[in-house]
């Protein structure tokens, strides 16, 4: 005989899926027991992953668990998989437990830096990336308190650093390590800091230095001068610097290249899918690379120097951007209106369009590619800035 339905039948589908989305590789039938999965919300409501949130360490002390560089996270072992001794003792990250009946991975005793990519050394606070030699190493001057800094040879504090204790800049031994960092000169036998600019160690004192921009793409990272044409004052030095055009009506001196642009809004929509978390070219992580290509980009614009929500009335040839972050079935995203940042608007201001894209690379979808909410994001910038 049947057996009584366990819910009532409802007039409307309490969920609705594309077909194309069963079809494609996260199609939700394969992930019914995923909490947060459309049908596993429902069906799996209450478990829990056991490994989901624990750091390397305490992730490959887990026989149940193993770490994921996919997902940087700890996730259940592939071990599990394993229904007999046969094929779990034949895979020598695992081992048959008689006493258990079960397949479990071996417990393994690792450094808390022994990632393997950037990402996964990011979740280590006491560690960092090392863009030279690509490896995950353990942090320099990670003091909390201006004492304990200072006490480690070679560190400096400054209260206002995102990392408050640090490794003053340029302090290479050789000429080659010195050249090779853009923040630096060999300057009769010594490595000294490359004025203006080099003496800024992180990102948010660079961009407070409107003569100054930050090198994300450079190893390692480093502030440097603005391009050259935004530098040159007068008709005179402009004209002579290859690449640069002075244009008379702003008194400014801009890159050639853009010389013929006309007055210009533009919504840049850029993906921030999941599929951004693989390598880009040499960078380890397309995302925060296609972030540091648009800090780059947008420094060498003829900006209109226009804060946003504010429109001069008269054509300035000059350009006004905006950010939209595409990725998400639900929403699209764009950096808050907060002081400080675009926030979405449109802005001919520098320093507001360095703040949304530091915004957004602090804010990172990494999920699906659903493009519909980006455009409609876009669309609507366009109509309602002034």
């Amino acid at each position: 005989t049947l057996k009584p339905l366990t819910t009532a039948p409802q007039d409307e589908h309490f969920i609705n899926i594309d077909m194309d989305h069963m079809a494609s590789e996260d199609n939700p039938l394969l992930t019914i027991c995923d909490p947060t999965a459309p049908f596993g919300k429902y069906l799996a409501a209450g478990t829990v992953n056991a490994c989901r949130g624990q750091l390397l360490q305490e992730c490959s002390a887990d026989r149940g668990c193993e770490w994921s560089d996919r997902v940087v996270d700890c996730v259940p072992s592939h071990c599990l998989e394993y229904c007999n001794s046969t094929t779990c003792n034949a895979d020598d990250a695992c081992a048959w437990s008689g006493e258990d009946d079960a397949c479990y991975g071996k417990v393994v005793v690792v450094d808390t830096c022994s990632h393997t990519t950037e990402m996964g050394c990011a979740t280590e606070d006491e560690c960092e990336w090392s863009c030279r030699s690509s490896t995950c190493v353990s942090k320099q001057c990670s003091g909390d308190t201006m004492d304990a800094c200072v006490a480690e040879e070679g560190c400096a504090w400054h209260p206002s650093n995102k990392d408050k204790c640090f490794k003053p800049k340029c302090t290479y031994n050789s000429s080659e390590d010195c050249q090779a960092d853009g923040a630096c000169a060999w300057t009769a036998g010594a490595c000294a800091v490359q004025e203006p600019c080099g003496k800024y160690p992180t990102e948010q004192l660079c961009s407070n230095d409107p003569a100054c921009h930050y090198d994300a793409l450079s190893c390692p990272a480093a502030c440097v001068e603005k391009p050259a044409c935004q530098n040159l004052a007068s008709r005179c030095t402009c004209n002579q610097q290859d690449g640069c055009f002075w244009q008379e009506d702003d008194g400014q001196c801009v890159d050639s290249q853009y010389v013929v642009c006309p007055t210009l809004d533009l919504v840049v929509l850029f993906d921030g899918s999941g599929s951004m978390i693989k390598p880009f070219g040499h960078h380890p992580h397309g995302y925060y690379a296609l972030i540091a290509t648009m800090k780059e980009w947008v420094a060498g614009l003829p900006l209109s120097g226009e804060k946003a929500g504010v429109r001069s009335s008269e054509p300035s040839g000059r350009m006004r951007v905006a950010f939209v972050q595409y990725g998400d079935r639900e929403m699209a995203r764009k950096a808050p209106e907060d002081p400080g940042l675009a926030g979405g608007r449109l802005s001919g201001d520098i320093d507001e369009l360095l703040a949304d894209l530091r915004w957004h690379e602090d804010n990172h979808f990494a999920k699906q590619t659903f493009i519909q909410e980006g455009l409609e994001m876009t669309t609507d910038i366009l109509a309602t800035s002034p």
